[in-house]
């Protein structure tokens, strides 16, 4: 069943209703995000170790897991997770952010910097075959 409008201009009744949930649709949504309370500060606690050396991040909340953010040099830090605990090994000299929870409940940021008497190595890609001998 088709109903035709003798009219089909909007009239300034509609175009003022939808502009006013629109405008009651952009407050809720505002609101919601002003009710929110801020988000914490994360304290970062700042580390250096040199390459080869371990670092043990004890007391760490139980199925939370890392995020680590590599800032220089991917290759630079091996990590390993364990109940309660991260174990780091610095591979290679560069840096990386690890967010973790605590047991505690904080949430706190290492800064991991891997100081290396060499430069960097390079990547882990594979290089050219060498040519064959005739």
């Amino acid at each position: 069943m088709i109903i035709e409008e003798a009219d089909t201009k909007p009239s300034s009744r509609r175009i003022a209703a939808r502009v006013l949930v629109l405008l009651a649709l952009i407050a809720l949504n505002g609101s919601s995000a002003l009710a929110a309370p801020p988000e914490a500060k994360r304290r970062i606690i700042p580390v250096t170790i040199s390459k080869g050396q371990n670092y043990t991040i004890s007391g760490v909340k139980e199925g939370a897991a890392p995020r680590l953010k590599v800032v220089n040099n991917p290759n630079a830090l091996v990590m390993q997770n364990a109940p309660g605990r991260i174990e780091l090994v610095g591979a290679d000299a560069g840096s990386c952010n690890i967010n973790v929870t605590l047991a505690t409940g904080e949430k706190v940021t290492y800064v991991v910097t891997v100081k290396a008497d060499a430069p960097p190595q390079g990547s882990l890609v594979p290089g050219a075959a060498p040519t064959a001998i005739p």
